[in-house]
């Protein structure tokens, strides 16, 4: 077990500084078993005992950040300056009880540092080796139901498959989930969305009735199937679409792989968000489905507006920050825009603009949005052609951002509004930021080119009324 000792060597503190036993348990065992590499090593420790006391004069020896996660198990955290993080608990009974407690078989692990054994008492190495989850026991996922979706993000993250019992026990545990907070639910949807078999698994979720009472907008998509340009039914279509973001990104320069890897609140990046967008672009489509009593064609008209509505609301629900949410309803609201623009190619100067202005820092998010979606939406039938053009249209769009200098995605403006109320003599007002607006437009368009121009345009522009005396 050289990789469980090489593991303990990561502990930042000798044994001697915490008197009695301890032993390390859970993911990071499991991890250090199957070789699975992380950014971050966080270490999960049980102990008989006052953790939770014992957890806060270790903190102190080693400068950490101190958090009490729940005061009635004894659970702590200490966070390093390195940011390792550490957990303590108070272990209930015995190790083997208390890994009886636990929600699967695989991270129902310990490693006792003093004697350097491997406790296994529910076989959960076996299950390592035929990478799949095995739960402990229907009583634990009923204990707390978040460990629903937590199997699914395992699954996910760990490209194992669930063996049948235990996807049972997840159908009929799935109810439960509403029991439980948003944050938390939050949390975990967005790990499970996050990860490399994500959209499978999220969706395999979806159809096991773990996302009915959290996102119920996602059942009115069954109503509503192929047709000649979708060539998936919507429900699954949307998820081919989170699917699709990955590969979409893996296609860009390191530039903007690195650009959509950054967080965004907290932990989440912009690739994660992204993806949430995804699983909701089309949220609106059903409200929307309109069919034309003499053609039979249906249209969805303004299911984008209507769909940044939907989804500002369900990210309300599920207690995401106010930027998380921000970025997410541009996206849903603005995903047809860069289709519209790959159909004339090459698009305007001002329909550049105009995108660029709109999203700002979000142009890359988007475009890669409407790749998946347009990747996602004929299959095998596409054209070579189709995707030639929008792939040649994110080329264009993605240089002018990546230019700093750029005239269309990042003009310097001419004048601000104490300038052009010094100049013109206007009072505070709406007006300012319309004339500005117009003149920023207009200056990216070469149409301006001076500050005096500016002025000279802005002077076009106001009423006779609106001068000072």
């Amino acid at each position: 077990m050289y990789v469980l000792f090489d593991l303990a060597q990561r502990i930042p503190f000798a044994l001697a500084d915490w008197p009695g036993p301890l032993a390390l348990v859970g993911g990071c065992i499991r991890d250090a078993l199957i070789g699975r590499v992380r950014p971050t090593v966080d270490l999960d420790f049980v102990a008989p005992g006052p953790a939770v006391a014992q957890a806060k004069k270790l903190a102190g020896r080693l400068k950490a950040g101190f958090a009490l996660l729940d005061a009635e198990n004894e659970i702590a955290r200490l966070v390093l300056p390195n940011g390792l993080t550490l957990d303590f608990a108070r272990r209930q009974g015995d190790l083997e009880t208390d890994l009886a407690r636990r929600d699967f078989t695989i991270n129902a692990l310990a490693y006792d540092l003093h004697t350097q054994v491997l406790i296994d008492p529910l076989n959960g190495q076996a299950d390592l080796k035929a990478r799949q989850l095995r739960a402990v026991s229907e009583a634990n996922l009923r204990d707390d139901p978040l460990r629903v979706l937590r199997g699914y993000r395992l699954a996910a993250q760990l490209d194992f498959e669930i063996e049948p019992a235990t996807r049972a026990l997840l159908v009929a545990c799935a109810p439960l989930l509403a029991e439980v907070s948003a944050e938390r639910v939050r949390e975990e949807l967005s790990a499970l969305i996050a990860a490399p078999r994500g959209a499978d698994w999220l969706f395999a979720a979806y159809r096991d009735g773990a996302l009915a009472y959290w996102l119920p907008e996602l059942t009115a998509m069954e109503a509503i199937g192929a047709s000649g340009y979708h060539h998936l039914p919507l429900i699954e279509h949307t998820f081919e679409v989170v699917r699709q973001v990955d590969r979409a990104v893996a296609r860009q320069s390191e530039a903007l792989q690195a650009d959509l890897a950054r967080p965004v609140t907290g932990a989440r990046s912009v690739q994660t968000l992204v993806k949430w967008a995804a699983l909701l672009h089309d949220i609106a489509k059903p409200a929307t489905r309109k069919v034309d009593p003499g053609t039979g064609k249906t249209s969805f008209t303004d299911h984008e507006n209507q769909g940044a509505v939907m989804s500002q609301s369900i990210l309300q629900r599920l207690k995401f920050s106010r930027d998380e949410e921000r970025w997410v309803v541009a996206l849903v609201k603005h995903h047809l825009r860069p289709g519209g623009l790959a159909a004339h190619l090459p698009p305007s100067d001002r329909a550049v603009y105009r995108l660029c202005r709109d999203l700002g820092e979000m142009l890359p998010a988007l475009l890669m949005l409407a790749l998946a979606d347009r990747c996602s939406t004929l299959g095998p039938q596409v054209k070579p052609a189709d995707l030639e053009r929008f792939d040649a249209l994110v080329a264009l769009l993605l240089g002018r951002y990546y230019a700093p200098d750029d005239r269309l995605a990042h003009p310097v403006p001419l004048l601000d509004g104490h300038g052009l109320m010094l100049a013109l003599g206007l009072k505070p007002g709406p007006q300012i930021g319309k004339l500005l607006a117009t003149l920023q437009e207009s200056q990216a368009l070469g149409e301006v080119a001076t500050r005096e121009e500016a002025i000279a345009l802005a002077r076009t522009l106001i009423e006779p009324s609106q001068h000072e005396p």
